[in-house]
């Protein structure tokens, strides 16, 4: 017995140091698994993004293969190895609105574009700006941006890659802002990947990433990085790895939003305190914003990024349950460019087998390009000179028109993230069409209805657009007793006084929104005009305001309105030089700005310089024929 139970208990130890280490293996794995996340760790707002640079140790062949696409040289520094554009004296744009030419260049190595004004055939004015960012991969368009300051400005010329013509770019037919175009986030977000924005601020920012990066569809890197480095490597044949987002792991409804975060433009309508930065991939787009699309009086228009709202009102897409996305007939890591025509037509054929080629009437039938056929190239509706591939993949009938070029009118706007979004959200739809689109009451009137009465913001918003500023007022009260820190609410409260001529109350007013959002030009801009109003004659009046526009000139010595403001202030101290020199810069801008026209003439009297006096009074007179205040300047001038 006792040797037996020396042998068993021999045995028993060998046991022991046989299992133990896979006992501790197996509490290791247990260990891992039971820290590995099971739910996305995009989500989490502490994880990172760490840019495009960060993948490329481990996946280098496919972030080399990205950076081609479209998508990765959406945004990018001008470089003459990549120039696409047609360069001369023949590529000159004139826009007969303003009277200006335009002309994009090289000079070195530099980019710069160039408006300029002719008279007899004598350039009577010129201004360059550098060029710091192109927009668009080439495909279609190329658009052209500056940085100044850290403030970011679209420019006034677009290259249209399918005509070989620069145009004025999208809007400036209607509308020619020239250099002055801000690009916010809203717009910026979806040419980029991490963005570094100065709060307050309406368009300067830190720092911009150049191309969208990978994490735009697959979420912050950090945790995923850290959890590689930490040995944490996940089997993804077997199970998903949710440190990373991979789209084709989520959801039908998550897949497209990954994609719809910018192929879908339209009215957005954000939650409250989310903004254009805020969606990560995993996250349904709705919960961010809710995006209104104009329905159009033709039901086959479609604008330059309506891509995934398009596909899903296909056949197709309706019939595949769910097997159609984007990523069916795109791989997303390869650019279009390189990508054979007839992949797209394999998928097509993936379903319409063989025994439909009855349906074709096409002479090779199946064999054919699908594409031409059921997604033909379009005319947009937003973007002139350009032709895109209509994703409602359809049977196209006689009847159906593409040419929606001429189609302005709009029926209403249907929301596309939600199918029945609530009235209040799709009220402020309305409000913000009116602000940004079309200043037509019936959007007021629609807005109206639908708005919820303790909206109160949106209520006040609607009520200015009205004039009826006592009700305008009580609502913006309102909204600044519920959230005392939002500075966009005094602002709009310093615009209702001072619409009512309460210059007093509109000062106090712009003073709190500077005083909480300090990086706001706008705001300081208004305290300093409003102080001018509210306190004209009143001894320290100009000191003031000439301290609070030398202050923003420092912080945006480019602004025209800055400096006409600051040449203003300097005039009426008799402080002619500097007031000159301000006036000058201003005119440098803009030399059709009125108010530092009139200024200006005023000054020359002052001076006692007719000649220059009588060239700035007939710019006045040429530009600006109805300003009410040529008949005092011009006797002015004449007694001189």
């Amino acid at each position: 017995m006792g040797y037996a139970g020396t042998i068993s208990g021999f045995l028993w130890g060998t046991r022991l140091r046989w299992w133990l280490p896979a006992l501790i293996l197996l509490a290791l794995v247990v260990t891992r698994c039971s820290q590995r996340p099971q739910t996305w760790l995009s989500l989490d707002p502490a994880n990172a993004y760490t840019g495009t640079a960060s993948c490329q140790p481990c996946h280098e062949r496919i972030t080399a293969s990205y950076l081609e696409t479209g998508m990765g040289k959406s945004l990018y520094a001008p470089d003459r190895g990549r120039i696409i554009e047609e360069f001369g004296p023949a590529a000159v744009v004139y826009d007969p609105q303003v009277d200006f030419h335009y002309r994009a260049f090289w000079q070195g190595e530099e980019m710069f574009m160039e408006e300029f004004r002719l008279e007899n055939g004598d350039t009577t004015y010129r201004r360059r700006e550098r060029v710091d960012f192109v927009v668009g991969s080439g495909h279609q368009t190329r658009s052209y941006l500056m940085l100044r300051q850290d403030y970011l400005y679209e420019m006034p010329l677009t290259w249209y890659v399918a005509k070989g013509i620069w145009d004025l770019s999208p809007g400036y037919d209607v509308n020619n802002p020239r250099f002055d175009r801000e690009i916010g986030v809203e717009c910026l977000a979806c040419h980029t990947g991490f963005i570094d924005h100065v709060a307050g601020s309406k368009n300067r920012y830190r720092f911009i990433s150049e191309g969208i990066d990978c994490e735009k569809c697959h979420g912050p890197g950090q945790r995923h990085i850290e959890l590689i480095e930490g040995g944490q490597l996940i089997d993804v044949g077997e199970e998903t790895d949710f440190s990373i987002v991979n789209p084709s792991k989520l959801p039908l409804e998550a897949q497209f939003d990954v994609c719809q975060q910018c192929h879908l433009q339209g009215v957005n309508v954000f939650a409250p305190g989310k903004g254009p930065l805020d969606f990560r991939p995993a996250m349904p787009l709705d919960t961010l914003v809710e995006v209104f699309i104009e329905q159009q009086v033709d039901p086959e228009a479609f604008g330059i990024a309506s891509h995934a709202e398009r596909l899903q009102q296909a056949r197709c897409f309706i019939g595949s349950a769910g097997q159609l996305t984007c990523t069916t007939c795109h791989d997303p890591h390869r650019s279009i460019a390189t990508t054979d025509s007839m992949v797209y037509v394999r998928q097509c054929q993936s379903c319409h087998q063989v025994g439909h080629e009855a349906l074709c009437a096409m002479p090779e039938g199946m064999t054919g390009n699908c594409i031409s056929c059921h997604m033909p190239a379009g005319g947009t509706s937003d973007i002139p000179h350009v032709r895109f591939h209509d994703h409602k993949i359809r049977v196209i009938r006689p009847q159906d028109s593409l040419d929606v070029a001429a189609v302005q009118e709009f029926l209403r706007l249907r929301c596309a993230t939600s199918a029945d979004p609530p009235p209040d959200v799709a009220g402020q739809a309305w409000l913000l069409y009116y602000e940004q689109q079309e200043r037509d009451p019936l959007y007021l009137d629609r807005a109206a209805n639908l708005l919820a009465p303790d909206n109160a913001y949106a209520q006040a918003r609607l009520a200015y657009y009205r004039s009826d500023y006592a009700a305008a007022r009580a609502a913006i009260e309102i909204a600044m007793r519920e959230q005392p820190q939002e500075a966009l609410y005094p602002f709009l409260s310093g615009e209702i006084y001072e619409a009512a001529g309460r210059y007093e109350e509109a000062l106090s007013a712009y003073r709190r929104s500077w005083a909480l959002r300090p990086e706001s030009i706008e705001a300081g801009l208004k305290t300093g005009v409003t102080l001018l109003k509210a306190r004209p004659g009143l001894p320290g009046t100009l000191e003031e305001a000439a301290e609070i526009f030398e202050g923003l000139r420092a912080a945006k010595p480019f602004d025209r309105r800055i400096l006409t403001n600051l040449g203003f202030v300097y005039l009426n101290q008799g402080k002619l030089g500097p007031a000159e020199a301000a006036l000058v810069e201003a005119l440098g801008y803009d030399p059709d700005d009125r108010q530092a026209l009139e200024n200006m003439i005023l000054l020359q009297t002052l001076k006692g310089n007719a000649i220059l006096a009588r060239r700035y009074l007939r710019q006045l007179g040429r530009r600006h024929p109805d300003d009410p205040a040529l008949p005092g300047l011009h006797q002015q001038v004449e007694t001189m």
